[in-house]
C-alpha cells in the first residue's frame, strides 16, 4: 500500500483521511504550517479545539450573566486539582507518573503501524499473544491514571491529552490488522495442509488432527476479533480482546 507523507512534517500515512485530519488538528505539524489550531469558546471564556469537548463541558458549565469569564476559569482549574488529587494514590512513584503526563509523546498511527509490525510475527499470531505485543508498543507512551477503573492517559496524534484507552486499542489493531491477517492466512493455510494428510492418512482419531482443528479455529476467532474492535462491533470475542489488552498495557 502507497504511502501518504505530510508535506509539512514528513509524517508518513497509509489512509488519505487519516493525513488529512493529521494537517489539521495535529499540534506539532500546524506549528510547521504557521498556524494554530481552531478554537471554539464557551460563553465563559474557556476554549476548546473540538466541538465534542465543547458539549460536554457545556452540559455542566455554570456561566452566569454578571460571573467573570476569569473567575470560571480559575474556579474550573481549582476543581480540575481537586479532582486529581482525590484520585492519586499516595505512593510517590505514581505521582511522579502523574506529574509526567504533559512529557508523553504522541502516539500516532504511524509509530503503531512501524512499531506493532515489528514485534508482529507467525508466532505471535498463532499463539494470539497480540495484546502482549500492544504492552511493548505503548510502554513508555502511557501513564496509569487509575488501575482499578482501568483508566490510562496518553497524547494522541493531534497533541490532546486523552484517557480513551478504547479508542488507542482500536488504532493499535488497525495498524496491524493488515500484516496480522496475512500471517493468519499463511498459518491456517498450512494447517489446513496437514489436516488433509491427517485424513488421507486415516488419522482423524490423534490428538495432533484436534490440535491443529482448535489451532485452526482459535486462530479464525482472533481474526474475527480484531475486525470486530477496529469495526467497532462489540461481542464476547471482541470485548474479550478489549480486556485482555488493557491488562498487557496496564502490567
Amino acid at each position: 500500500m502507497p504511502k501518504l507523507i505530510c508535506k509539512f512534517c514528513g509524517h508518513e500515512f497509509t489512509a488519505k483521511s487519516n493525513l488529512n485530519r493529521h494537517m489539521k488538528r495535529a499540534k506539532y505539524c500546524l506549528e510547521l504550517q504557521g498556524k494554530e489550531q481552531e478554537k471554539i469558546v464557551c460563553e465563559c471564556g474557556k476554549s476548546f479545539t473540538r466541538r465534542d469537548n465543547l458539549k460536554v463541558h457545556q452540559n455542566s458549565c455554570t456561566f452566569k450573566d454578571g460571573t467573570s469569564s476569569e473567575m470560571m476559569q480559575v474556579m474550573d482549574k481549582m476543581l480540575d486539582t481537586l479532582k486529581d488529587i482525590a484520585r492519586a494514590p499516595t505512593t510517590s512513584t505514581t505521582i511522579k507518573n502523574t506529574n509526567n503526563n504533559l512529557n508523553l509523546q504522541p502516539i500516532t498511527y504511524q509509530y503503531l503501524e512501524a512499531e506493532g509490525n515489528k514485534h508482529l510475527t507467525e508466532q505471535v499470531v498463532m499463539e494470539g499473544r497480540q495484546p502482549e505485543i500492544a504492552g511493548k508498543v505503548f510502554n513508555g507512551y502511557i501513564t496509569i491514571a487509575d488501575k482499578s477503573r482501568k483508566k490510562i492517559k496518553y497524547t494522541d496524534e493531534e497533541g490532546n491529552l486523552s484517557t480513551n484507552s478504547k479508542k488507542l486499542i482500536k488504532n493499535f489493531y488497525e495498524a496491524i490488522q493488515t500484516k496480522n491477517k496475512e500471517l493468519a492466512d499463511k498459518l491456517y493455510g498450512e494447517i489446513h495442509e496437514s489436516v488433509n494428510e491427517l485424513i488421507a492418512e486415516g488419522k482423524v482419531c490423534d490428538a495432533d488432527f484436534t490440535q491443529l482443528l482448535t489451532s485452526g479455529t482459535n486462530l479464525q476467532d482472533r481474526l474475527i476479533a480484531i475486525k470486530n474492535l477496529t469495526d467497532g462491533i462489540m461481542d464476547d470475542n471482541s470485548a474479550k480482546l478489549l480486556d485482555e489488552t488493557i491488562k498487557c498495557i496496564m502490567d
